[in-house]
């Protein structure tokens, strides 16, 4: 930790030198070959009856620092820092190949998995404060994570975008689905060397008109389930996204209808399995220049037990003064597996502080 600080230091401390002159007055330099720094912090309040809340009222979530830069017109670099209760974690970091044969591009690192759309945005930066119940039921809290190589291929078709990206990476570490449960609730995964998670994703986006498009995707996610790598799980996902936004009126008022479903077909034996499935469907609509409405609804169950699952819902109204911060007041209702019905109020507030990123459309 104390390595990863210095390193911070080091780069601040570069950026302010690099706008100053020998006398030490400000001036106007040029960043060509500063990275681009950034950081995103999510405060949480909760309260409720939910067990799975954290003990305190208000918690410093996650702090996210951001390091992204052009390496040379072929390539850049992304790297993504996570400080929070647990620790410090390297949550993403990546090199991209942008230019390859045949139009291709790769990436290669640790990053967040073309797993459907969701799995792409960071957790600080979405507008919930907790994840939907199916990424955490069949992915874990993080979603799907690795480290290893993609590779993307913009299909060349005439009459509409078409995207394939195909990823070979290291196990998830903390994914239900690619995982046993110990005696102390913790999944327990493959350490051997070949065993291997294996994705591939096919996307596409339509205009429908001037101010409305729709997007949608396919996937695969696939790799053993246990120690001895014998077993494998199966998932499927699809993804559907509807987005409104008048060109005209833009700053003022949109819509967004997000839909993900994943199913899971899990080996428990060589000749039987578990099928199950799970999702989500998020709309947001931006009623005023600086305000937000929207709600999920939520039905999981679970990769190893297709009998029992959860269900339940969650509302938020947000106010953003700007696109650098927003303050959201939510709340959740969850019927659990065993019947139990557990409340929670949350008051989500985020900013973020220099030139980040956007996320994939």
């Amino acid at each position: 930790m104390k390595k990863i600080l210095f390193v911070i230091l080091l780069l601040l401390a570069k950026n302010v030198n690099a706008q100053r002159d020998v006398s030490g007055a400000p001036q106007q330099a040029s960043n060509i070959f500063n990275p681009n720094i950034s950081v995103v912090t999510n405060i949480v309040g909760s309260f409720g009856n939910d067990q799975a809340l954290e003990p305190t009222a208000f918690n410093l979530s996650e702090v996210e620092l951001g390091i992204q830069s052009v390496i040379d017109p072929y390539a850049r670099a992304d790297i993504f820092i996570a400080f929070g209760p647990e620790g410090v974690e390297l949550e993403e970091g990546y090199f991209t190949w942008l230019s390859m044969p045949f139009g291709l591009q790769s990436r290669f690192g640790k990053f967040r998995s073309n797993w459907n759309s969701f799995n792409l945005i960071h957790p600080p930066e979405t507008p919930f404060a907790d994840r939907p119940l199916s990424i955490v039921n069949f992915l874990g809290e993080e979603g799907a994570v690795g480290t290893g190589v993609s590779l993307s291929w913009l299909v060349p078709v005439n009459l509409f975008y078409l995207k394939w990206i195909a990823e070979v990476t290291n196990l998830p570490e903390e994914s239900p689905s690619f995982g046993v449960i110990d005696t102390l609730g913790e999944p327990v995964r493959s350490e051997r060397k070949q065993d291997l998670t294996y994705l591939s994703r096919l996307s596409s986006y339509f205009d429908l008109s001037e101010s409305a498009n729709l997007s949608w995707g396919v996937s695969y996610l696939g790799a053993v389930n246990e120690p001895t790598g014998q077993l494998w799980t199966h998932l499927g996902g699809f993804d559907l996204t509807f987005r409104w936004k008048n060109p005209k009126r833009a700053i003022y008022s949109s819509f967004l209808w997000r839909n993900e479903i994943i199913m899971s077909k899990r080996e428990v034996a060589s000749d039987s399995s578990i099928t199950s499935w799970g999702g989500f469907s998020h709309i947001n609509w931006q009623f005023f220049r600086r305000w937000h409405v929207g709600g999920r609804l939520d039905y999981s169950q679970f990769t190893d037990d297709k009998d029992n699952f959860e269900r339940g819902g969650l509302a938020y109204l947000s106010f953003a003064p700007s696109e650098f911060s927003v303050v959201s007041v939510q709340g959740r209702y969850i019927k659990r597996a065993d019947k139990t019905e557990d409340w929670a109020g949350f008051l989500k507030l985020s900013f973020n502080i220099g030139p980040h990123g956007a996320h994939q459309f």
